[in-house]
């Protein structure tokens, strides 16, 4: 029992530095908009054309914006731990899910987007976003901890339902 109540102490404290990050990427989201729009009009990247300028912030706002759903579903699993006062229930395994789809999306969707904007605004330009592989392999290992999870939630109910 001791296990139980440490999770659930880590899953409040959890919750509340995951809603510090979520607000942050909020914030960095609205800035990197602003940044791509005032830096691009004023030129002030001499290195950058205005448009490299533009599109390179706007895809730094396109990370952002996917941490913000990244992070609400993180938020969520730690406040459903928290609440149900378990690690193993459906609600924790399907955000796991959740989590390991938007890691694999956060790590291949903004440098496509971002590389492919570049290319056709800009076809001179040498700036490429890499897709992050350890991004796609952390989501497939997450998904299938998730799939653990799921598996641990029913042999919980079964163990329940024999007491």
């Amino acid at each position: 029992m001791e296990t139980k109540n440490k999770i659930i102490k880590i899953a409040k404290v959890s919750y509340i530095v995951s809603k510090v990050l979520y607000f942050l990427s909020f914030v960095a989201c609205l800035t990197f908009i602003v940044l791509a729009i005032v830096l691009s009009l004023n030129n002030s990247i001499e290195s950058f054309t205005s448009a490299e300028t533009a599109v390179f912030f706007g895809t730094l706002s396109l990370y952002a914006f996917m941490h913000i759903g990244l992070l609400w579903n993180v938020e969520s699993i730690f406040k459903s731990i928290a609440m149900e006062k378990a690690p193993f229930s459906e609600t924790v395994s399907h955000y796991l899910w959740k989590i390991a789809i938007f890691i694999v999306l956060v790590s291949t969707i903004p440098a496509l987007v971002g590389s492919i904007i570049m290319k056709l605004v800009c076809p001179a330009t040498d700036i490429v976003f890499p897709i992050e592989l350890g991004g796609i392999i952390a989501g497939v290992v997450l998904f299938l901890i998730g799939m653990c999870f799921n598996y641990g939630n029913e042999l919980q109910k079964k163990d329940d339902e024999t007491l």
